[in-house]
Protein backbone atom coordinates (compact mmCIF):
# COMPACT_ATOMS: atom_id res chain seq x y z
CA UNK A 1 0.00 0.00 0.00
CA UNK A 2 1.24 3.17 -0.68
CA UNK A 3 1.71 5.89 2.26
CA UNK A 4 -0.30 8.78 3.04
CA UNK A 5 2.55 11.11 2.27
CA UNK A 6 3.80 9.95 -0.93
CA UNK A 7 0.09 9.47 -2.21
CA UNK A 8 -0.76 13.29 -1.56
CA UNK A 9 3.05 13.90 -3.31
CA UNK A 10 1.73 11.92 -6.35
CA UNK A 11 -1.74 13.48 -6.49
CA UNK A 12 -0.11 17.04 -6.34
CA UNK A 13 2.17 16.41 -8.79
CA UNK A 14 -0.27 15.10 -11.44
CA UNK A 15 -2.53 17.93 -10.67
CA UNK A 16 -0.01 20.25 -11.40
CA UNK A 17 1.27 18.49 -14.23
CA UNK A 18 -2.20 18.54 -15.85
CA UNK A 19 -3.49 22.07 -15.04
CA UNK A 20 -1.20 23.83 -17.93
CA UNK A 21 -2.25 21.47 -20.68
CA UNK A 22 -6.09 21.57 -19.65
CA UNK A 23 -5.64 25.77 -19.30
CA UNK A 24 -4.07 25.38 -23.04
CA UNK A 25 -7.00 23.33 -24.35
CA UNK A 26 -10.20 24.89 -22.47
CA UNK A 27 -8.85 28.46 -24.53
CA UNK A 28 -8.25 26.63 -27.64
CA UNK A 29 -11.68 25.30 -27.58
CA UNK A 30 -12.91 28.78 -26.33
CA UNK A 31 -11.23 30.66 -29.12
CA UNK A 32 -12.61 28.41 -31.95
CA UNK A 33 -15.99 27.65 -30.59
CA UNK A 34 -16.62 31.85 -30.49
CA UNK A 35 -14.65 31.95 -34.06
CA UNK A 36 -17.21 29.39 -35.47
CA UNK A 37 -19.85 31.97 -34.18
CA UNK A 38 -18.25 34.91 -34.72
CA UNK A 39 -17.35 34.57 -38.54
CA UNK A 40 -15.26 37.81 -38.47
CA UNK A 41 -12.82 36.43 -35.58
CA UNK A 42 -10.17 35.29 -37.42
CA UNK A 43 -7.53 33.89 -34.89
CA UNK A 44 -6.94 30.01 -35.45
CA UNK A 45 -7.14 29.25 -39.25
CA UNK A 46 -9.69 26.21 -39.61
CA UNK A 47 -11.70 26.72 -35.76
CA UNK A 48 -13.78 23.89 -36.64
CA UNK A 49 -11.34 21.10 -37.87
CA UNK A 50 -9.51 22.58 -34.55
CA UNK A 51 -12.61 22.29 -32.57
CA UNK A 52 -13.92 18.83 -33.39
CA UNK A 53 -10.26 17.16 -33.25
CA UNK A 54 -10.81 13.26 -31.90
CA UNK A 55 -7.18 13.48 -30.26
CA UNK A 56 -7.70 16.94 -28.34
CA UNK A 57 -11.16 16.10 -27.30
CA UNK A 58 -10.10 12.47 -25.79
CA UNK A 59 -6.75 14.36 -24.46
CA UNK A 60 -9.15 16.71 -22.62
CA UNK A 61 -11.31 13.94 -21.22
CA UNK A 62 -8.23 12.07 -19.86
CA UNK A 63 -6.10 15.34 -18.86
CA UNK A 64 -9.52 16.24 -16.94
CA UNK A 65 -10.14 13.16 -15.32
CA UNK A 66 -6.51 12.48 -14.45
CA UNK A 67 -6.85 16.45 -12.56
CA UNK A 68 -9.94 15.86 -11.06
CA UNK A 69 -9.23 12.55 -9.93
CA UNK A 70 -6.20 13.80 -8.36
CA UNK A 71 -7.65 16.87 -6.71
CA UNK A 72 -10.09 15.10 -5.21
CA UNK A 73 -7.44 12.54 -3.34
CA UNK A 74 -5.40 15.60 -2.00
CA UNK A 75 -8.88 17.31 -0.92
CA UNK A 76 -9.63 14.62 0.77
CA UNK A 77 -6.08 13.62 2.46
CA UNK A 78 -6.34 17.43 3.88
CA UNK A 79 -9.95 17.99 4.27
CA UNK A 80 -11.45 14.70 6.31
CA UNK A 81 -9.64 13.24 9.17
CA UNK A 82 -11.54 10.02 9.48
CA UNK A 83 -9.49 7.55 8.09
CA UNK A 84 -12.47 5.31 7.20
CA UNK A 85 -14.56 8.36 5.86
CA UNK A 86 -11.87 9.56 3.94
CA UNK A 87 -11.47 6.40 2.03
CA UNK A 88 -14.78 5.97 1.31
CA UNK A 89 -14.46 9.41 -0.14
CA UNK A 90 -11.41 8.65 -2.31
CA UNK A 91 -13.63 5.46 -3.65
CA UNK A 92 -16.33 6.98 -4.37
CA UNK A 93 -15.34 10.19 -5.98
CA UNK A 94 -12.83 7.41 -8.34
CA UNK A 95 -16.07 5.67 -8.88
CA UNK A 96 -18.25 8.28 -9.97
CA UNK A 97 -15.08 9.98 -11.90
CA UNK A 98 -14.19 6.46 -13.85
CA UNK A 99 -18.07 6.13 -14.57
CA UNK A 100 -18.20 9.69 -16.12
CA UNK A 101 -14.93 9.01 -18.04
CA UNK A 102 -16.44 5.77 -19.57
CA UNK A 103 -19.16 7.86 -20.67
CA UNK A 104 -17.50 10.06 -22.50
CA UNK A 105 -15.40 7.66 -23.80
CA UNK A 106 -18.28 5.93 -24.97
CA UNK A 107 -20.11 9.10 -26.28
CA UNK A 108 -16.80 9.70 -28.51
CA UNK A 109 -16.37 6.13 -29.86
CA UNK A 110 -20.55 6.65 -30.91
CA UNK A 111 -19.69 10.02 -32.63
CA UNK A 112 -16.78 8.91 -34.33
CA UNK A 113 -18.59 6.37 -35.50
CA UNK A 114 -21.71 8.59 -37.06
CA UNK A 115 -19.15 10.74 -38.06
CA UNK A 116 -17.39 8.01 -40.58
CA UNK A 117 -20.77 6.90 -41.35
CA UNK A 118 -22.19 9.98 -42.28
CA UNK A 119 -19.05 11.41 -44.12
CA UNK A 120 -18.87 8.12 -46.65
CA UNK A 121 -22.95 7.72 -47.05
CA UNK A 122 -23.40 4.63 -45.15
CA UNK A 123 -26.61 5.29 -42.79
CA UNK A 124 -29.51 3.15 -43.70
CA UNK A 125 -33.10 4.10 -42.66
Amino acid sequence: MVKRATMLRISLLIVEITSIPLIILATIYLISGYQMLALEVRVIPEPRRVHIDKFLRILTVLLAYLHAVCGMVIIAERRIRTETIRKIAEAAAIIILTALLIFSLAVEAITLDFGYRYRWGLFSF
